[in-house]
Order: structure tokens, then C-alpha cells, then sequence
């Protein structure tokens, strides 16, 4: 979503009671620049004021800047370190000093004096100013407005300027969502190459700027440039993590990886040029949240040759987990570049029992929660987040080095008597069916009971048969119902099966056994179709259930005998309009049927309101969806789609946006052609800003119109 992040400056120009002040007409522009979305200290583009006057006189007067996102330069006292420079009479000069940081987000310029050059022209630069950007939201503009008071005359034009925008800045892949910790052996001589040789295991991120200046080597004015923190948890006590001293990555004619995402097996090689390509060092010494320390690896001047890498560094664990830092010193400003973050695991083989999983994540780095100025604090820093995937930009999310999950499973239903295990279980098929490396788990979710199956193995890597077997040695009588899960990771996949147990009495009687009952249809969840946690039923509108066992050849819903009309079915999942003729009642007995198979009688709420606004649902007067990149005109109309409003027999419907409420809709009733939903059309004041905000729709009883229920709310942003 965009989000205006304005920058509102306040230029006071005024000279001595005997002078005239010069009469400057300013045109005001910007150099913007993409910030990384995660950054606690990003520098914004340059605002530039490109100024005339009549004649080459003199300016004096203040300047105060108000940022909405808090300025993070460094504090010396109260001041920080943005810059004001002017074209003068004897050329570009610093003018105002350093300015005062008077609040979380404000800057004052306070008594700046210089001389028009004889062409009575000028331009005055802002530059250096840092700002956080909480929340890690990308797509935010940084909008510049500036105004003047005070007796000059000071004319401005080309008011407001974009002075940046935020971008994710980190993009990621891992070879392997989990690291399966089976045994892996380590040469005796310890080098990347012999690493490879001896044929121990690894597992590695690519990491992918997201815009070409992402990946910012240290600079002038901070403490480090950008580095990348990988943490590792879960591995057992004998696990041993080794990790290249330096990583080359692109556009390098020989890129550091381990063999993995489709590469070459290599320690890398970097030839230091104008042009640079990307390199990033281990930091030795650095903290947990990878501030402090220094890069141990620092490239030569451009034409120093070519320098190839083997050396490795040990990980230190402390119970299974541990950290690494590196830091970029070399790259490409014109290019999006990439490197792999190779890690090698090294372990003795596994004896009996099953393979822990351990983890391994990363961010950008230092981590830091100081989003304002503060005296101490590393420049650059960021917030930790985790970044998105980088296979989108880099066009490979299919491509073949990439694992794929196949799993082929057969009937997982059981039947088994009180007291007894399924003596030989059901065997299930995991294959990889792509490229690299497969890291697989099982998961068990129970529906009800808890213990009854066992999966072996727990999991692995790559191709296996994993034997489900039920146990009913410590179970009642029943039916127990799970879900049995083979996840591979977000890009591998995972597969989801349904489990069903039926336990029969431990002495049945004598005779046939009897024909299990077929199972009746079950609903785990009742409520609003657009939103899930809305639990109140209206009537005319649309609900969702969600269970299982719930489609057939004919499904009926009925609710105290009435029948609803049924408008999609599938066997997790029915949605149905919910009869107006529960008209005022405020609950009902709901029954499913399915092929002459009804459940168990179910009590559900009814309410005359209880809304929620459908995904997407809300549209600008142009009929396309209202989002952070289509925002809406103030005083346009708005249409906002929803269920869960009141019969207009029976209630009243309003709604709110911001603080502003709109009691009486241009339009609020039912979607013509979409039964089931509400649709509420009313126009934005025109007096609001342009800004994200909330919008809700409500209903009320006729008789007390305030006694209001309302939707949660959804994001809506507006320009003017």
C-alpha cells in the first residue's frame, strides 16, 4: 500500500529593519531515492530549492523542516548531521549550520545569512537527512511540502516533491526451508574446496538486492555499511557450522556457492574494478544483533588483480544455535546483484532415533529497535524482518535446481478395537520430484483424541516411504478424526491428508461384524462469508462452513427445519444464504444432510447485524478495486461489498470512514445480481487528506438506531 510520508519545511526569510529583503521566487524539486523498507536509517534524495530574485541582495531567516517518519541522524547534543548548502556570491557554501533536532521528527535551521549572486539566481540543497521507517512497509512515498512566512517575500512553486520511496531492500531463497540434521563428514584440513571434496552437506540462502542500490557498501557519515545476519537454532550437540570467509556474488565471472540453485561448486574469485561486482565479508567479533566488529576481508583498488577465496570460519554454537555476520564491501550501484550464503554441516552419523530439524533464518543487520535519533547508534541499521522471496524477481520460483514435493498416499482410513495398534500401517511415498536438496517433516494435527498415530520417520531428505500406523491401546470407543501433513517448505510444498480412526468395542458380540455407520457430516466452523471470525449468522446473507464430509450428490442445510439455499459445496467447505425467515431470532438449531447422511444438531448464533466487508470488497467509483497503488479521489463515491447487514425490514445501514460517519449511504441494500450481499455506496468527504485509513459498514435495529454493530474494519487510501 502507499503511504504519504510528508515532509512539511517552513522558511522564514527576513533581513535587517534597514534592507530590503531579496524577493525570491522558488521552484521546488527533488532528487528522490528508493530506501530500503526495513531501514531504521535511510538517507532520503536531496530537496532542492532552484530560486531567482531581481537583483544580487541578501537573504537571511530560518528554516524549520517537520518529517511524519522520525529523523534517525546521529546526535551530536542536539544537533545532527543534514546539510543546507546555498549558491552565493562567493560560491556553493554551507549556510544555517547544523540544525537543531527540536522533536522525535522535527529540524530548525535557525539563522542562516548569505549574499545573492550579481545574476540574483540561486539554488539551496537539504541533504543527509535519515529517517526510520516503522512497520517495514514498502511502497511508501516520502512527499516534500514547503511553505513560507514572515515579511519576505518568498514565491514557491511545484509544491509537493517526492523526496524517496520505500522498496524491500533484502530478497531471499533457501535451498532448504530445514536443515534434517543427518550424519555429514568433515575434511581434516578445513578449506571451501576440500569442504566440497569430502562431501559435506550444506545448506544456503540467495539473497538478491531488491532495487540496484539495496546492498550499500559503508560510507561517509556511518558506522558499517549493509550486513546480513544468519542465525541457526535446533542443531544437536555434536553439530559442527562452517562458512566462507568472503562470498563473491554477481555479476562475478566466478560466484561463491556450494553447487547449489543451479551453480558451479566454488570458494570464488573478485577482480577489485571501477565497476565493481558484489562481495561481502565475515565480520569478526560482531553481536548477537550484528553490530560492532570489522569485516575481515577488505578489496584492493581497482586494478590490484584478481583474489580467489578457500577459507572457511567455525560457527560457535551454545545449546544448537549460533550466528553469523557479514558485511558488503564491494558491488555494482547500477545492477540488481545475488549471492549464496553457503553453510556446511558437518555431523557424525546418526544411531538410531529420529533426525532433529534444525533452522537457520536471516535479515538484514545491525538489528536495532531505536527508530529516532540517538547519539550511539549504528549507521546503517534495521529492523528484523524476514525477506520475501527472491525467485519472483529472479524468474526461477520453477526452475529445476529448486526441490518439488510428490507425496502418493493411499486410503488413510482405520478400524481398529479398543486396546489394539494397526500392526503393519499404511505406507506413504515421499519423492522429490525436482532439483537440490528436499527437507521434509511430518505433521500430525488432531481433530480430536490426541497420541493415536505415529509416523516413521519423523522426517528426511529427498525420496523415503513413511509407515502411518494407528494406535488404539489407550482409546474409547469412537470415531477420531487428523490431519496428516508432509511439509517440504514454501517452495517445495507440502501435502495435507485427512485421517479417520473408528475404535470398536474390545469384545464385539458375537456374529458378523456390523457395517461401520457412514460417517455424518461435520461443521467446525459456522460464520460471515467474508470474514471467518465474524460468528453470528444474518439472515439473508451468505455464510461459510467449513468441516468435513460435506459434499455429495444432494447437501441440505436447514435451520430450525428451514432450508437454506445452498450456493457452493465441496467436502471441507459449504456456502449458503441463511434464511430471512429466522427474521429476529437469536439463535438456531442448524442440521446438515448430505446424500441422507444428516449431522448432529448444532446451535448457532443469529443476529439481526453482525457485517463483514468481503476481500478486495472495496471499489472506486471506476468499478477496480481500491488499493495503495489505485487509490480514490476525495469526494468520488466509494462502494463497499459485504454480508452480514440487516434485512432493510428490520435495520438500519451506515458506515464510517476515518472519523467520519455516513448515516445515510447513497446506496445500502442488497448487490444487485449477488444474492446473499450487501453493497453500501457513498461519497468520501471531500475535506479529508490524502491518506491510508479505515472503513467499516454497520447496521442497526429500526427501533434503536444507535445500538449499532459493525464490520472490522479494512484499509482504504485516498488522494486529493
Amino acid at each position: 500500500m502507499r503511504l504519504g510520508i510528508a515532509i512539511v519545511a517552513l522558511l522564514t526569510a527576513c533581513r535587517p529593519a534597514a534592507a530590503v529583503n531579496a524577493n525570491l521566487t522558488c521552484d521546488v524539486t527533488a532528487d528522490p531515492a528508493l530506501i530500503r523498507a526495513e531501514g531504521l536509517s535511510e538517507r532520503l534524495g536531496e530537496i532542492i530549492l532552484v530560486c531567482s530574485a531581481i537583483s544580487g541582495d541578501t537573504v537571511s531567516g530560518n528554516l524549520a523542516l517537520f518529517v511524519s517518519a522520525p529523523v534517525t541522524n546521529r546526535l551530536t547534543g542536539e544537533t545532527v548531521d543534514v546539510v543546507m548548502t546555498a549558491e552565493t556570491a562567493t560560491g556553493v557554501t554551507p549556510i544555517g549550520g547544523s540544525p537543531l533536532l527540536i522533536g522525535n521528527n522535527s529540524l530548525f535551521f535557525s539563522g542562516f545569512t548569505f549574499q545573492l549572486p550579481a545574476n540574483g539566481r540561486t539554488t539551496i540543497r537539504i541533504s543527509n537527512i535519515r529517517v526510520a521507517n516503522p512497520g517495514a512497509t514498502a511502497d511508501r512515498q516520502i512527499l516534500v511540502t514547503i511553505s513560507t512566512t514572515g515579511p519576505g517575500a518568498v514565491g514557491l512553486r511545484n509544491n509537493p516533491v517526492t523526496a524517496g520511496i520505500t522498496r524491500r531492500g533484502l530478497l531471499a531463497s533457501a535451498s532448504t526451508a530445514r536443515i534434517v540434521c543427518l550424519g555429514s563428514p568433515v575434511p581434516e584440513q578445513l578449506s571451501f574446496s576440500n569442504l566440497i571434496a569430502q562431501g559435506t552437506r550444506s545448506a544456503s540462502f540467495r539473497i538478491t538486492e531488491g532495487f540496484p542500490t539495496a546492498f550499500e557498501r559503508m560510507g561517509a557519515g556511518a558506522t558499517n555499511g549493509v550486513r546480513v545476519l544468519v542465525k541457526y537454532a535446533g542443531f544437536p550437540g555434536n553439530a559442527r557450522l562452517f562458512v566462507p570467509n568472503v562470498v563473491v556474488g554477481s555479476p562475478a565471472v566466478d560466484p561463491t556457492s556450494a553447487g547449489e540453485f543451479g551453480a558451479v561448486p566454488s570458494g570464488g574469485s573478485h577482480q577489485a574494478s571501477s565497476t565493481g561486482s558484489l562481495l561481502l565479508s565475515l565480520v569478526r567479533n560482531a553481536d548477537p544483533a550484528g553490530s560492532g566488529g570489522a569485516p575481515l576481508f577488505v578489496p584492493g583498488a581497482p586494478g590490484s588483480g584478481a583474489v580467489s577465496f578457500e577459507g572457511v570460519s567455525e560457527i560457535r554454537l551454545q545449546g544448537g544455535a549460533g550466528f553469523v555476520v557479514y558485511e558488503v564491501v564491494d558491488g555494482n550501484a547500477n545492477a540488481f546483484e545475488t549471492a549464496q550464503l553457503a553453510t556446511f554441516i558437518g555431523l557424525p552419523p546418526l544411531v538410531g532415533g529420529d533426525a532433529p530439524v534444525a533452522t537457520a533464518s536471516l535479515s538484514f543487520a545491525p538489528v536495532s529497535s531505536v527508530p529516532n535519533g540517538l547519539a550511539g547508534a549504528p549507521i546503517l541499521r534495521f529492523q528484523e524482518t524476514a525477506p520475501e522471496q527472491d525467485c519472483r524477481l529472479l524468474n526461477d520460483c520453477r526452475a529445476p535446481y529448486f526441490p518439488r514435493l510428490f507425496v502418493d498416499s493411499p486410503d488413510l482410513r482405520y478400524r481398529l478395537a479398543a486396546g489394539t495398534r494397526d500392526l503393519f500401517g499404511r505406507h506413504i511415498r515421499v519423492l522429490n520430484d525436482g532439483g537440490g536438496v528436499l527437507n521434509w517433516r511430518t505433521v500430525i494435527s488432531y481433530r480430536n483424541g490426541s497420541g493415536w498415530l505415529s509416523a516413521f520417520p519423523a522426517a528426511g531428505v529427498n525420496n523415503a516411504s513413511v509407515t502411518l500406523r494407528a494406535l488404539a491401546e489407550n482409546l474409547a470407543p469412537g470415531e477420531y478424526e487428523a490431519v496428516f501433513t508432509i511439509d517440504g517448505g514454501p517452495i517445495a510444498g507440502s501435502q495435507s491428508f485427512a485421517v479417520a480412526l473408528t475404535v470398536t468395542a474390545a469384545q464385539p458380540p458375537p456374529g458378523p461384524a456390523p457395517q461401520p455407520a457412514p460417517l455424518k457430516p461435520v461443521a467446525w466452523q459456522v460464520g460471515n462469508a467474508a470474514n471467518g471470525t465474524v460468528l453470528a449468522l444474518v439472515p439473508g446473507s451468505m455464510a461459510t462452513l467449513k468441516g468435513t464430509r460435506l459434499s455429495g450428490r444432494v447437501v441440505a442445510v436447514r435451520f430450525n427445519g428451514v432450508a437454506a439455499r445452498v450456493v457452493f459445496s465441496i467436502d471441507g467447505q459449504i456456502n449458503l444464504i441463511v434464511p430471512p425467515e429466522l427474521g429476529l431470532l437469536s439463535s438456531a438449531q442448524m442440521v446438515i444432510e448430505v446424500d441422507g447422511v444428516v449431522s448432529d444438531p448444532q446451535t448457532v448464533p443469529v443476529a439481526l447485524s453482525a457485517p463483514a466487508i468481503f476481500p478486495a470488497g472495496v471499489l472506486n467509483q471506476d468499478g477496480f478495486a481500491n488499493t495503495a497503488v489505485n487509490p480514490e479521489l476525495v469526494g468520488n463515491l466509494l462502494q463497499v461489498f459485504a454480508t452480514g447487514l440487516p434485512l432493510s425490514r428490520f435495520g438500519l445501514i451506515s458506515a464510517k470512514i476515518h472519523d467520519r460517519l455516513i448515516e445515510r449511504p447513497v446506496y445500502a441494500g442488497s448487490a444487485p445480481g449477488h444474492d446473499g450481499v450487501q453493497q453500501v455506496n457513498f461519497p468520501i468527504p471531500d475535506d479529508l487528506p490524502a491518506m491510508t485509513t479505515e472503513v467499516i459498514v454497520c447496521g442497526a435495529p429500526v427501533s434503536t438506531p444507535l445500538e449499532k454493530t459493525c464490520s472490522p474494519p479494512v484499509l482504504v487510501t485516498l488522494r486529493r
